[in-house]
Parts: C-alpha cells; structure tokens; sequence
C-alpha cells in the first residue's frame, strides 16, 4: 500500500517543526494535522482511539530529545501561556514545577516519551526520529523514510532553524543541542526523576 500522509508525535522543542518541513519539502505525502488523533504534542492516543482512525496509508514520525538539552529548551521558552510567573522560575525550581497533568517536567518527558515508545507497535508504517541525529545526519534520515514509503526522488536538506512557532531564525542548533553544565543539585534532581529504562532505550547517557 502507498503511503499518502504523515503525522508526526514529539513535545514541544523537539524538533516537530523541522521535521515537518523535511518530510513536505522531500517526499509527496500529506501532513496530517490537528483533525487525526490530535495535537502532535499530546500524550500518544490508545489503541481505542487509533483503531477510529485509517492509519495503513500513514506514516507515524516521533521525535525525542535528550532530556537536559531539553529541559534547558523548556526553561527558556516553556509555551505555557496561563502561568506567565513560570518565566520567572531558576531552572532548579522550574524542573520541579507541576506542569499541566504532570508531577514535573521531567515526569511529563518519562511518560510522553514512552507513550510514544508504545504507540510505535500500535501502528503499521513508523519511525523513532531523536532530533539530534537528524540535526547530524538527514541524508540518513531521508534514506529512511525513503525505504519505508518507497518514494524516489532527490535529497533537499533541511538548513534553518524552525522555533516552536515554526518561524526561522539564525539560532545555532548544534549550541542549543550540546549537553549544557549544570550543577550538582540540578543534575541529582532531574537523575532521581529521570525512567533510567527509558534513558537505555532512547540510548542517552545520565549524567553522573
């Protein structure tokens, strides 16, 4: 069967943006936005909720991010507009902050992650897209999807930075992708809440 659409799966800075404009710039297939199974930054639908949906023709796209670039990403444009105090919080106490559903950030990144760790064997065509080795290697990435969708055509690489409102800007990704330095206390509270499973599984390293 041909793949006719994609939608994609990841939190916020992620790199979703990014990956949305490689896919429509290279391959011929639909984006498929709010109206199937949702806001692309959600917790990952159930199995009840995706069998609503024709998914055989889709190709499911979920991007990760290392969770210390991630939560340093998070602390300096948190898109969480009802609580505009949340800026003023040092990054120790942000990384603690209760935030939407969840206990804390680094809670929010152990279960939507594995949701979408889960939600990749409920569905026919997908791939796991870690933002930092797309950002290092998309010919690769192109070779993939490629293989998977069975398209033929030329490599268009992605060269802009896409913030989270998908404009451009002259930000360095490579900068805002290196593991930051943090203190000791910072470090010791995103480890005691970071899923050590899930750290092994995605292949990130904690830091000691």
């Amino acid at each position: 069967m041909i793949v006719q659409s994609f939608k994609i799966f990841g939190e916020r800075h992620t790199g979703t943006n990014a990956l949305s404009s490689f896919v429509i710039e290279n391959f011929n297939i639909k984006f498929l936005y709010y109206d199937y199974l949702g806001w692309k930054h959600r917790l990952a639908p159930n199995e009840t909720e995706i069998q609503k949906f024709a998914t055989q023709e889709t190709i499911f796209l979920f991007t990760f991010r290392n969770p210390y670039t991630w939560l340093k990403a998070m602390h300096r444009d948190p898109y969480y507009y009802h609580y505009p105090k949340i800026t003023e919080l040092n990054f120790f106490d942000f990384v603690q902050f209760q935030i939407e559903d969840y206990e804390n950030l680094i809670m929010l990144w152990n279960q939507k992650n594995s949701s979408y760790l889960e939600m990749i064997n409920k569905v026919p065509i997908s791939m796991l897209v870690k933002v930092e080795d797309f950002h290092n290697d998309q010919q690769s990435y192109f070779n993939k999807i490629s293989s998977k969708i069975e398209f033929n055509g030329n490599f268009i690489p992605m060269d802009r930075y896409l913030n989270g409102r998908g404009q451009s800007s002259d930000k360095s990704v490579t900068e805002s992708l290196t593991v930051p330095n943090l203190s000791r206390e910072e470090i010791e509270v995103i480890n005691r809440y970071l899923d050590k499973d899930l750290m092994k599984e995605l292949n990130y390293n904690l830091l000691p």
